[in-house]
């Protein structure tokens, strides 16, 4: 994840163990970055960081690129979202070039206010719409339909979510 305050590229502690608990759980796996490129360049830099972590491993699921507003003061990315999708394709376009698939993690403000989703229809979307069923008006890969479940083994809630496309190694 990138830090909101000055941009810093950061790793995730448990990112390592949650990748190979969830497969020896024989759960399917991608993987996310929590984004907060203002620039281009910062989301190209954000998804080389994703692949020197990834180092080559197989994933199952995509890469997304998960840029969430952050409304604190100290926030460098409030209200400077008006590059997101050229941040977003530059982000999916290393991924690719990379060898792995891209996609985009949106609520539906975003998909329809924020990004320009014709321009990013080429790389899965992975929408959060915590209602009983999703409403968003554009094809869709996954729907993430809460983020408080209990499951067991986790100490934190964890995000529920629905794949809505066979996985490569289902198919």
């Amino acid at each position: 994840y990138t830090g909101y305050t000055k941009g810093a590229l950061r790793t995730d502690g448990s990112f390592t163990s949650h990748l190979r608990g969830a497969r020896a759980a024989g759960i399917d796996v991608g993987v996310y970055y929590f984004s907060q490129a203002v620039t281009v360049q910062e989301a190209a830099a954000e998804a080389a960081h994703v692949l020197r972590l990834l180092d080559g491993q197989q994933l199952d699921l995509p890469v997304y690129f998960d840029w969430e507003p952050v409304f604190a003061d100290d926030s460098r990315t409030k209200g400077n979202d008006s590059r997101l999708t050229e941040c977003a394709a530059a982000f999916c376009g290393v991924i690719e070039s990379g060898g792995y698939q891209a996609g985009i993690y949106l609520n539906r403000q975003q998909g329809y206010y924020r990004y320009d989703l014709s321009r990013l229809a080429d790389y899965a979307l992975w929408v959060a719409d915590y209602n009983d069923y999703p409403d968003f008006y554009y094809a869709f890969d996954m729907w993430q339909y809460s983020d408080s479940a209990a499951l067991d083994g986790m100490p934190t809630q964890a995000d529920l979510d629905l794949l809505f496309v066979p996985s490569p190694r289902s198919a």
